[in-house]
C-alpha cells in the first residue's frame, strides 16, 4: 500500500548538509511516508550520499539523476509531474525538519479538508526558525524576521507579496491535480515554485497556516534563496541613496510578478469567472492601464504588501510601469 504522504526533494551539490536533512525526515513522528528525490547533476558527492541512504531505507527513492534541469523551479516541476501522494510536501536539501512537522501539517490539512471539502485545492504552510550554517538560531520566527504577516493569505495579498516557503509547505491531492494538468514548458515563468503554488491555491481554493515553526531554515553561502531581515529604515535609506537603481530593480521584479500571475491566469482561461479570477484579471491588466487607473486598482483591490514602507514602494513601482 502506497503511503499517503510523499515528500519531494530537489538536490544539487548539497553534500555538506543533505544527510542531516534526510535524517530529520527519518526521525518524523509520522513514519509512513516516501521521499522522492531528483538530483540535478550534482558534482560534489551528493548522489553517492543519496544512494547510500536509499540502500538502507526503502522509503527513499531517487527518481531522477543525470538530467540537467538548471534551476530549483524546473527540478521541482519535474518532481511535481511524477508525484502520486495524497499529500505532497516539498523539502530543501540543507534544512532540519522538526520531528512533529508531518504530524502538525496533517492535522491542519485534515481540519481544512473537513471545513472546505477534499475537492478544494489546499496549500498549508508554517513558520520556520532561521539558523546559521552550524544550526545556531538567528531568529526564532522567519516570518517576523522578514516582516510578513502569516494571516495575509487572500489572493490579492499573495499577489503583492509571497508568504510561503516551499520547505515549510504541503498540498492536498486537489491542488496537485491542478498543477499536474499544466504545461511544464512554461515553468520558467514562475519566480519561485512555492509562490506560484500558493497563488494557485489562493485562486481556486485556500491557503492555511500552521501556527508553529516546523523547520530550521539554514542560511549559508550556497542558498538558492536566503532570509533577509526586514527594516523600514533600511528600505527608506536604500530608496533615498540608490533611488534610480532601486526603481529599475523594482520595476523589473514587478514585471516578473505580473508575468507569473499571467502564467497562472492563462492556465485557468477555460474556467468560469469567479471573484478571484476577476482579482487576477485586474492584477494582470495593470500594465495596460493609465497611471490613474493603476492607482485606483491598487487601492480598490488592495494589492498591498504587509509593511507601510513597502506599500509606498509598491505604489511608486506600479505607477512607473
Amino acid at each position: 500500500m502506497q503511503p499517503e504522504i510523499e515528500i519531494l526533494m530537489a538536490t544539487y551539490n548539497g553534500a555538506e548538509y543533505i544527510e542531516q536533512q534526510i535524517e530529520s525526515i527519518q526521525q518524523q513522528s509520522v513514519p509512513n511516508w516516501k521521499l522522492s528525490i531528483s538530483d540535478d547533476c550534482s558534482s560534489d558527492g551528493t548522489l553517492g550520499i543519496l544512494q547510500r541512504m536509499a540502500n538502507h531505507d526503502t522509503r527513499i527513492n531517487i527518481v531522477s539523476q543525470g538530467v540537467k534541469y538548471g534551476s530549483p523551479q524546473a527540478n521541482f516541476t519535474f518532481l511535481m509531474s511524477q508525484a502520486s501522494g495524497q499529500y505532497v510536501f516539498l523539502a530543501d536539501q540543507d534544512d532540519i525538519w522538526h520531528t512533529n512537522k508531518l504530524e502538525l501539517f496533517m492535522q491542519r490539512m485534515h481540519n481544512a479538508e473537513a471545513r472546505y471539502g477534499k475537492n478544494a485545492p489546499i496549500l498549508a504552510f508554517s513558520d520556520l526558525v532561521v539558523v546559521d550554517a552550524n544550526n545556531h538560531v538567528i531568529a526564532p520566527s522567519f516570518l517576523r524576521f522578514i516582516g510578513r504577516n502569516p494571516h495575509r493569505t487572500q489572493l490579492n495579498e499573495l499577489l503583492a507579496q509571497n508568504l510561503v516557503t516551499g520547505c515549510a509547505s504541503a498540498m492536498n491531492t486537489a491542488l496537485l491535480n491542478v498543477i499536474q494538468s499544466w504545461d511544464p514548458e512554461n515553468a520558467n515563468r514562475m519566480i519561485m515554485h512555492d509562490w506560484c503554488y500558493a497563488l494557485i491555491a489562493a485562486t481556486l481554493g485556500h491557503v492555511v497556516y500552521v501556527d508553529e515553526a516546523t523547520v530550521n531554515y539554514r542560511q549559508h553561502g550556497d542558498n538558492a534563496m536566503g532570509a533577509h531581515s526586514y527594516s523600514a529604515l533600511k528600505t527608506f535609506m536604500s530608496l533615498v541613496i540608490h533611488r534610480n537603481s532601486i526603481r529599475r530593480q523594482r520595476v523589473t521584479h514587478m514585471n516578473h510578478m505580473l508575468d507569473q500571475a499571467t502564467y497562472i491566469r492563462d492556465a485557468l482561461s477555460d474556467l468560469q469567472q469567479t471573484r478571484n479570477l476577476i482579482i487576477l484579471d485586474q492584477y494582470c491588466a495593470l500594465p495596460q492601464m493609465t497611471k490613474r487607473q493603476r492607482t485606483h486598482t491598487l487601492f480598490a483591490y488592495e494589492f498591498w504588501p504587509n509593511k507601510f514602507m513597502d506599500r509606498i514602494v509598491q505604489l511608486a513601482t506600479i505607477r512607473a510601469l
